[in-house]
């Protein structure tokens, strides 16, 4: 299923190439109760200028600190008693970021509703319950996703092939600031559709034809 892991120079380009070029890729987590990978079918864009959404808006913190960091590393953060789980991108200092909201399961799905106390069909729909899927917490915040162990995106054996037409884009969920910029994408073609977190709300005047 999976193929190399996602290098450095992948992330290190401006976040809304990034957050367009991850889906149809892998994200893999490997911990002592084995391991979990979904394809990742949904993205958010959160750029280092002119964005009050970004949490390095106003500047460095202990918490946004690893979105400061070097590109292909993870800044999770913790909100409303859930994790997400963002990729770092553009060079060093530059703070912006990807976060990854929803995944299509393709390994250890019984493990990912185990972990969230439910039978749930679709148990990465949705950045909050994909951290607790896939056993994503703070103490991978920092991380390096270069590094093809604990936790890292990879390409698929055949790579899925993915053209603007595939992607639908629309503004973000669930931000209060800038809450109009066109900066979430997601694959809108089925299989993946169905794993979207929320695929019937969105703005068509954003959708590319």
């Amino acid at each position: 299923m999976l193929r190399e892991v996602l290098q450095r120079e992948f992330y290190d380009r401006d976040p809304i190439t990034v957050a367009k070029d991850l889906l149809g890729k892998v994200l893999v987590r490997e911990t002592h109760e084995g391991v979990t990978a979904g394809i990742i079918v949904e993205t958010e864009a959160y750029l280092a200028h002119n964005d009050p959404a970004n949490h390095a808006f106003k500047g460095m913190t202990k918490r946004n600190k690893s979105m400061f960091g070097p590109p292909g590393h993870a800044y999770v953060y913790r909100i409303h008693q859930v994790h997400c789980l963002n990729a770092v991108t553009e060079p060093e200092g530059v703070p912006s970021a990807v976060l990854i909201r929803a995944l299509m399961p393709v390994e250890g799905v019984e493990l990912m509703v185990r972990r969230l106390g439910r039978v749930d069909p679709l148990p990465t729909t949705g950045p909050g319950k994909l951290c607790k899927a896939m056993g994503i917490d703070l103490s991978l915040d920092g991380w390096d996703l270069t590094l093809g162990k604990q936790l890292w995106v990879s390409e698929t054996v055949e790579p899925i092939k993915v053209s603007d037409e595939d992607i639908t884009v629309t503004a973000r969920v669930g931000v209060t600031a800038a809450k109009d910029l066109p900066l979430r994408f997601f694959l809108r073609r089925q299989p993946f559709l169905n794993f979207v977190s929320r695929p019937n709300r969105y703005d068509r005047s954003f959708e590319r034809a």
